[in-house]
């Protein structure tokens, strides 16, 4: 599996600019300090039918509803680095984690904000492009998921001993959940994101740099957040006209959907998904070899539980038809 650093052009800056100077109509030819086969790339598997029907009508349906270019160019409040940087720590000291993870900014990250748990880091990209109205769903997504179930893994007596006792890969329940947690606060309870960006993935299987940003184009209607959906896509590809993509982006439409139907059986209470960083398949298989601890549960949970359980059962009326 390709790290992630690996899929960072060399050449991203200038090719960025010969992208943009040429009316969009270019396909970045891109330079990599190491090379990614395409089984790497696909490591994660390719669309699925089911899943592209339900992310076609959940972009269709949202499409419908919302003008998306008038709510990009009007109400617009963007933070500033140093009240970013307050809230993660604020955020972060809930958990007494604000001495343990350090909050780096650079304009090299392709992600606006993101976490490295293994170097206890969360990872800003310059300049700082992030809207009032997202912070709260960026932080639910980001520390009351990713930070808070590495938390309660690592006080687990299975913690690095996940393979040994045939746990399954976490990801999809990892960033399912982690989509779940955003919708929670965010206005709108439609997962188009996750479903655009599922599309996106099947069309950069089969077609160039270009297509992919102008589908993106028309969704947005802004260049710069096009452009760097479609880099995600076409990362460590290095002639962009050719057909392929990284299909990362896969697990985090189908986990949502994995993780919303668990959370429909399960009175939507999303606490046995905080024993660990595991799959939602593996939680009996974790509380059999036992919990060391008492489990800590998100802020975007336990502040109101009922709200949350409510909340979920819209957001499964809304994105399960």
């Amino acid at each position: 599996m390709p790290k992630l650093s690996d899929l960072i052009p060399i050449n991203l800056d200038s090719e960025k600019e010969k992208f943009f100077a040429a009316n969009f109509k270019y396909n970045p030819q891109f330079i990599y300090g190491k090379s990614t086969s395409t089984e790497e790339l696909t490591k994660y598997g390719r669309p699925k039918f089911w899943y592209l029907f339900l992310a076609k009508r959940i972009l269709k349906k949202h499409l419908k509803e919302k003008d998306l270019a008038k709510q990009i160019k009007d109400g617009k409040v963007f933070l500033d680095q140093d009240l970013i940087e307050d809230l993660i720590e604020e955020r972060l000291s809930i958990y007494n984690l604000q001495n343990e993870y350090k909050i780096v900014f650079s304009k090299n990250f392709i992600s606006r904000i993101a976490v490295n748990n293994i170097d206890k880091l969360v990872k800003v990209r310059l300049p700082v492009v992030i809207d009032q109205s997202e912070i709260e769903a960026i932080l639910n997504h980001e520390i009351d998921t990713h930070i808070v179930r590495q938390l309660n893994y690592e006080r687990q007596t299975w913690f690095k001993n996940k393979k040994r006792n045939g746990f399954k890969a976490y990801l999809r329940t990892e960033e399912g959940l982690a989509a779940i947690n955003e919708l929670v606060v965010s206005e709108h309870k439609l997962a188009y994101k996750s479903a655009a960006n599922y599309l996106a993935v099947d069309i950069a299987l089969k077609k160039d740099f270009q297509t992919v940003f102008n589908f993106f184009y028309q969704i947005w209607q802004d260049s710069e957040r096009a452009w760097t959906w479609t880099l995600k896509k076409k990362r460590g590809i290095e002639d962009t006209s050719k057909k392929g993509a990284f299909t990362k982006d896969l697990v985090y439409f189908e986990g949502f959907i994995e993780v919303l139907n668990y959370l429909k059986k399960n009175n939507c209470d999303p606490s046995e998904l905080y024993c660990g960083k595991i799959d939602l398949k593996d939680i009996g298989k974790a509380k059999k070899l036992g919990l060391s601890e008492k489990i800590i549960l998100p802020k975007v949970f336990v502040q109101n539980p009922e709200v949350y359980k409510r909340t979920v059962l819209e957001i499964i009326k809304n994105n399960l038809f």
